[in-house]
């Protein structure tokens, strides 16, 4: 038997290998290929458009999945629980309470009646202030006094500011954050003289005139004219 026949037993088979070769066993998925009388067999491969329009498909499914949840977070925002749903409301009811404050300040000077219904004028500030809290109040006082700034001039709108405006802020303030009722009248009261000075020192201011000298004096008088009878 010659060296040909032993490398090479039937001409058909496929050729042996050196046994070193046998023994590395790296070299295990290369025999069995070189052995296997088939040809091997590869993963078929999908076509490039094929792979592009699944790609496609997906981010279309993400950018969905995207939007729909940005639409329901929209959704719950606009609810009655929701952020801007709240935001909203308070804004709409801070310019309404400012401006029925502003109109019927003005339509009762304009009437001659503020004396009658001087009472009400802080009534929008404070409600205001107990609904949505201390900002929406100093929201709702500084929008009542612009709109009469803009409608009758500064004196109008300081005139309300000082009687009125820190009145009702300071009445809303303390009913909200739960002061006791008799701490917060005297409170109240103090804030309402402060304003009442302030009113007559712009009073005098405009009018070149010492009103409080002249209140002081009268007071005097009237106080002697009690003790001397």
């Amino acid at each position: 038997m010659s060296m040909t026949s032993l490398l090479y037993p039937h001409p058909s088979s496929p050729p042996l290998l050196p046994l070193h070769l046998l023994s590395h066993p790296k070299s295990h998925h290369h025999l069995l290929l070189r052995l296997s009388p088939f040809p091997p067999i590869s993963a078929p491969k999908l076509p490039r458009f094929r792979t592009l329009s699944i790609r496609a498909s997906i981010s279309r499914a993400e950018r969905h999945s995207h939007q729909e949840e940005e639409e329901e977070e929209v959704l719950e925002d606009l609810g009655d629980d929701g952020e801007v749903y709240r935001k909203t409301l308070r804004l709409v009811e801070c310019a309404m309470f400012a401006s029925v404050a502003g109109l019927a300040y003005l339509l009762s000077n304009s009437l001659a009646i503020e004396n009658y219904f001087g009472c009400f004028f802080a009534l929008p500030i404070v409600i205001s202030s107990m609904r949505w809290g201390l900002a929406a109040g100093r929201k709702t006082m500084v929008a009542t006094t612009m709109l009469l700034f803009t409608l009758s001039g500064p004196v109008k709108a300081s005139t309300y500011l000082l009687m009125h405006g820190l009145v009702g802020l300071a009445m809303g303030s303390f009913w909200r954050l739960g002061a006791n009722w008799g701490l917060s009248i005297v409170l109240c009261t103090f804030v309402r003289a402060l304003g009442a000075v302030g009113y007559v020192l712009v009073s005098s201011f405009l009018i070149r005139e010492n009103i409080l000298a002249l209140i002081t004096i009268n007071i005097h008088a009237s106080l002697t004219y009690i003790l001397m009878a």
